[in-house]
């Protein structure tokens, strides 16, 4: 009989596998230790050679099933992997924490373990471009890992010894689709500075932006954005600055830097006014995800786009004291073109032929801090 059940989860990093290799790939687990029985304290250390977590073998042990969708009968078949061969990396593991004493929600408490499938592996090479894609686990296969206790340092527990784990409790799958290659954006270079108002004149932040592409392209800077999220076992990662709603800094609307600028107290070291995210827009009905043309701007080859942003009503809110100013970095929707050929079609929204979500994002981001010293609720 098993020492420990344990429960598992898998999700696949991005809905798309790249063939180019542009975009890294993976299969993400989640694991928790559950079991009312499992009153040790100490981490447990799993190794992933030779289980679920070692994909290739998994697949060609059948703890895990490959599927290929297959358009004509609207079903998913399973692909015959039976001749992969499976390598594994035998310094490869995971630390599971001990559920003595623990108090958050077992969703929030998985130890993610991300096995990497690189896109000119022989696992690769059984996925199609074209093609829409499943693994799933193998339902009624018990699965088997080697395991030993350590302590909080990572090393050997002396009391520990090798043992296995069973786990029968096993959720989700990994959906992809295969690109034979992904547009990928343009780097985007960002800078800031500060210019100081006189008593009765506002204090602002220049914000120059440049696309460092040969050719001009389109983001959005408002809005709900759709574009490759990365995802953990469950939900998409939440520390990925990416498709939350908050308008980005280089807005047009003068609503814009309050959720994009981070406050830091430089004496105390503490972040005293967070850029919080309103978070990924939720639950709607039928719409056209195609963004419209007032929430874009258009970025041109070797002419910096420049915003003075007014943050007066942020500084307002601090008391006297140095402080840090940070841009928080946020991912946006982007295309090639700019919005004046996009107005000329007619229409109100980005253009059929020009719009995809499956792109990874630019990222608008700077290494600037700004320091400002505030006295009598102004910058000095």
């Amino acid at each position: 009989m098993a020492d420990f059940t344990i429960y598992v989860v898998f999700h696949s990093r991005y809905r798309i596998f790249d063939r180019s290799g542009t975009l890294p790939f993976s299969i993400v687990f989640g694991l928790r230790r559950r079991s009312l029985k499992d009153t040790d304290p100490r981490p447990l250390r799993l190794s992933a050679a030779n289980s679920i977590l070692d994909v290739p073998y998994a697949l060609s042990h059948n703890l895990l099933t490959l599927y290929e969708y297959n358009a004509d009968s609207g079903e998913y078949r399973e692909v015959d992997v039976r001749q992969l061969h499976a390598v594994s990396n035998k310094e490869s593991h995971l630390t599971i924490p001990s559920p003595v004493g623990r108090t958050e929600s077992w969703k929030n408490s998985l130890s993610v373990y991300r096995y990497y499938i690189d896109h000119d592996s022989e696992l690769a090479s059984f996925l199609t471009p074209g093609k829409k894609y499943s693994i799933q686990y193998k339902s009624g296969e018990d699965q088997v890992a080697d395991t030993m206790f350590v302590d909080e340092q990572g090393e050997s527990s002396l009391s520990s010894k090798k043992r296995k784990l069973l786990s029968r409790r096993y959720f989700g799958r990994a959906r992809f689709r295969v690109v034979q290659s992904l547009l990928c954006p343009p780097k985007i270079k960002t800078s800031m500075q500060i210019k100081k108002g006189k008593e009765d004149s506002a204090t602002e932040l220049k914000v120059t932006v440049t696309t460092t592409g040969n050719e001009s392209i389109t983001v959005q800077t408002n809005g709900r954005q759709h574009f490759l999220m990365p995802w953990g076992p469950m939900l998409p990662e939440e520390d990925f600055p990416g498709g939350d709603c908050r308008p980005r800094i280089i807005d047009p609307k003068p609503s814009a830097p309050v959720p994009t600028i981070e406050v830091m107290d430089l004496v105390t070291k503490k972040t005293v006014l967070d850029a919080k995210s309103r978070g990924i827009c939720g639950l709607h009905g039928k719409y056209d995800p195609r963004p419209k043309l007032d929430t874009l701007t258009t970025l041109r080859p070797s002419q910096p786009l420049i915003r003075h942003v007014n943050i007066s009503t942020l500084l307002c809110r601090l008391p006297d004291g140095k402080y840090s100013l940070r841009m928080a970095p946020c991912g946006m929707w982007w295309c090639v073109g700019n919005t004046d050929d996009f107005a000329a079609a007619g229409e109100d929204r980005v253009p059929h032929h020009a719009y995809t979500s499956v792109i990874p994002p630019p990222m608008l981001q700077c290494e600037d801090a700004i320091e400002i010293q505030m006295a009598n609720r102004a910058a000095k």
